[in-house]
């Protein structure tokens, strides 16, 4: 039997991540009859069915779910594989691609690169700024070794370093009188984070419209002179200079979101992941400060 390319592996289980297959395709970067084309190979490889479909849409069938597991299990160890291969034995002087979320990408690139180039002269760091759910798709993948994001959030299947403690302010207009809150979208965990430990329970005073990127927040919230909630890291990067807004530190005990790097448990990686967890936990402190 012929063995499964990688490559095929990669397209299944990038379809049955995003339910879809031209989203699946553009994840892939390559076409959507490339991809399909591939996957109806591997059926044929395995001499099985992995994938229902009709006219409008499809459905994996109790085979096709097994395969996807093993299918990333085999994506993982191929990533830890040419991982360690890369450093020759010596991780540190190998690549390291990581994955930040946009709500703390902005506030650490700089220093982390800085950090990292002393510290681990010989080491390739390369940086992917995106949301939580796309970063961790990326973990499971293998095209991410790690990711630095912001907890709460359901990272149970990968292992999980704590490494900060980010206090939320309450960012408002001085002449704020309606209450009116502005968050980001949905996509990004800082709404969630914001919305549960900053006790906001009255959801009228939430604005429908929804920004993007902080910028847009906080042009938004002077703009109509209303309210938000940012986490200190964004604070002290001073995101506020230039603008009339003002920030207050809250008084609940749990309005913080911790700063945490998490990792798939099948990687052989630890130790090394432990002191770049290390590394980037001694930046957090001193942006914290």
């Amino acid at each position: 039997m012929k063995l499964p390319k990688l490559q095929q592996l990669k397209y299944l289980v990038a379809l049955h991540d995003t339910g879809h297959f031209g989203h699946a395709a553009k994840k892939c970067f390559v076409s959507q009859s490339t991809l399909s084309s591939a996957i109806q190979a591997l059926e044929e490889q395995l001499d099985s069915q992995l994938v229902e479909r009709d006219h409008k849409t499809f459905v994996f069938t109790a085979l096709g779910q097994d395969v996807v597991v093993k299918a990333r299990n085999i994506l993982e160890l191929s990533a830890d594989l040419v991982a360690s291969s890369s450093s020759n034995g010596d991780e540190f002087l190998g690549e390291l691609h990581v994955g930040i979320i946009p709500t703390i990408a902005p506030f650490l690139l700089s220093e982390l690169i800085r950090y990292c180039s002393v510290q681990y002269p010989h080491l390739k760091l390369y940086l992917r700024e995106d949301t939580s759910e796309n970063s961790l798709s990326l973990l499971r993948s293998g095209q991410l070794d790690m990711v630095l994001l912001a907890t709460p959030y359901d990272t149970s299947e990968f292992v999980e370093l704590s490494l900060a403690r980010d206090p939320f302010y309450r960012v408002s207009h001085p002449q704020n009188s309606e209450g009116k809150i502005y968050l980001l979208e949905s996509e990004h965990c800082l709404s969630d984070h914001a919305i549960s430990g900053c006790h906001l329970t009255d959801n009228s005073h939430i604005q429908p419209f929804q920004a993007s990127s902080l910028n847009s927040l906080l042009a938004m919230v002077e703009g109509h002179k209303g309210e938000t909630y940012l986490p200190k890291l964004a604070i002290n990067s001073g995101v506020l200079n230039g603008s009339e807004l003002l920030a207050e530190p809250l008084t609940f005990e749990d309005a913080a979101r911790n700063i945490s790097l998490v990792w798939r448990k099948t990687s052989q990686r630890r130790e090394f992941y432990v002191a770049v967890g290390n590394l980037f936990e001694s930046v957090l402190k001193t942006k914290l400060q």
